[in-house]
């Protein structure tokens, strides 16, 4: 048969995956979880009857904000190109008409729409038969991402390919001819670690705190304490990409957030979803290695509460705050219980001014950024562009609070047995202080991101304020 001049065939685009970044199964099911959680224990029901009829169910709850998503540019340029060039574009999916339709609607470059409907999933066999009876045996082109789509590839003219699977490249080669390859990026290691967050295990750190604070040197402790770090770290991790999920949309209409791997489409929500019962996993395993039952009890505590966080109380203005003041001071608490040190009514004290100023500060960041769009109020929070001079003050008075415990903490004559010269650690005082004001001067003037912990961690000026108080600490028990 003699091949199609591409100009006079049709051409035919998937949607998930191709012409999206993502899938809008999964939005869906992200959507109807964050509306209530509780369906968690239906939709494995609805899946048992199959793809159609959960997508059908989902849709009576729930539907996407198709404005939001993450597009795949590179297709809609290659799309616009071909239109311009008199060509019928037409999107083809499994996703339910309805949703399909919204996203033709809001991108306006297709001529035709066909989708799941009728109780036929328009995917695999369905979708080839369905393209042959419409167009004809080899009188389309087809843009798609999976092998799913290979049936379709071989029954069309040219076939155009969204993926980074040089094995997938390879089988549809051998069936059709081959137009473009868009490049993907992979779900490499760098991803992953991005998207869990490692580099903020480094607030588990604080673990280590009673310890150090008690002076204990004991090797055994120091065991426990490595598993009880990575404990939280795999809990956190896992929480951290349940939040990404419950924030997707908010992520999306974000500055920098948008980068954020489940955001922009670089991972895929399934891969997400199958990475947070392996963290779960892995972090109550190895609580289980420290034989300390109470330890697991903090541990599930601290995961009970960031869950409700991450779906509910981060909503909240001012409880969201302390909610998160409180989740530091329970890794001293598992610090504390892991070696058996009592910890000091002054290190609580101490611990919840000052994160309650960092996390005062983080929501001051995120209402800074607002100030130049036409936005009043943070998407996903309950904080509003007039009551930054409130959280100013807030996150100020706060610090400087957790300034005078400490000040408190040195007079009390408890601290003569754990340091010979207590009166070292005056030092501290001012250095702290200026660490917490500068914090606050460099938000104000827009050099901070949304995150002031990860923001210490890579600015030069508080790793050194770290060390100095580490080093003036030391010298204090000389």
């Amino acid at each position: 048969m003699l091949e199609q001049d591409n100009n006079n065939v049709p051409l035919c685009v998937d949607l998930d995956g191709t012409l999206l970044r993502t899938d809008l199964l999964y939005e869906s099911i992200i959507y109807l979880l964050k509306k209530n959680f509780f369906y968690i224990f239906i939709i494995p029901f609805w899946f048992l009857k199959g793809r159609y009829y959960t997508k059908y169910k989902l849709l009576q709850y729930v539907s996407p904000n198709v404005s939001s998503l993450p597009y795949n540019s590179e297709i809609i340029d290659f799309i616009k190109r071909e239109k311009e060039k008199g060509r019928t574009i037409t999107l083809v999916t499994a996703s339910a008409q309805a949703l399909a339709e919204k996203v033709a609607n809001y991108l306006e470059i297709f001529d035709f729409v066909y989708a799941s409907k009728d109780g036929i999933n328009l995917v695999h066999q369905n979708k080839a038969d369905f393209l042959i009876d419409r167009f004809g045996y080899k009188n389309f082109d087809y843009i798609g991402d999976s092998y799913k789509d290979i049936v379709v590839w071989e029954n069309s003219n040219t076939a155009h390919i969204v993926t980074n699977d040089n094995n997938l490249i390879n089988i549809v080669e051998q069936k059709t001819k081959i137009g473009k390859i868009f490049n993907i990026p992979k779900e490499g290691l760098s991803v992953y670690l991005k998207q869990i967050r490692v580099h903020q295990w480094i607030k588990n750190l604080l673990i280590f705190v009673p310890t150090f604070l008690a002076h204990k040197t004991d090797f055994n402790n120091f065991l426990d304490l490595i598993l009880a770090f990575f404990s939280f770290s795999f809990i956190a991790s896992a929480i951290y990409v349940i939040n990404d999920l419950a924030d997707i949309e908010s992520d999306r209409n974000h500055s920098t957030k948008k980068y954020r791997p489940l955001a922009s489409g670089q991972m895929k929500i399934l891969t997400s979803f199958k990475i947070i019962p392996i963290l779960f996993i892995l972090g109550f395993v190895l609580s289980l290695f420290t034989y300390n039952f109470s330890f697991v009890i903090i541990l599930l505590i601290y995961t009970v509460i960031t869950i409700l966080y991450s779906f509910y109380l981060k909503k909240l203005y001012l409880i969201d705050i302390i909610i998160l003041s409180i989740l530091f001071t329970i890794r001293l608490f598992a610090g504390g219980i892991i070696t058996n040190t009592t910890i000091s009514p002054w290190l609580l004290s101490f611990t919840l001014f000052i994160f309650l100023s960092l996390g005062a500060l983080k929501r001051y960041t995120e209402l800074k950024g607002l100030l130049s769009s036409q936005k009043v109020k943070t998407k996903g929070r309950d904080y509003y562009i007039d009551e930054i001079p409130l959280l100013l003050n807030l996150g100020i008075s706060t610090g400087i609070v957790s300034i005078l415990v400490f000040m408190l903490y040195i007079n009390n004559p408890d601290v003569s047995y754990l340091y010979n010269n207590p009166y070292y650690l005056y030092l501290i005082i001012p250095i702290l202080l200026y660490w917490i004001l500068r914090m606050w001067f460099e938000a104000h003037r827009g050099l901070m991101n949304d995150d002031p912990i990860s923001y210490a961690i890579k600015d030069k000026v508080s790793i050194i304020i770290f060390i100095l108080i580490i080093v003036i600490a030391l010298i204090a028990t000389i």
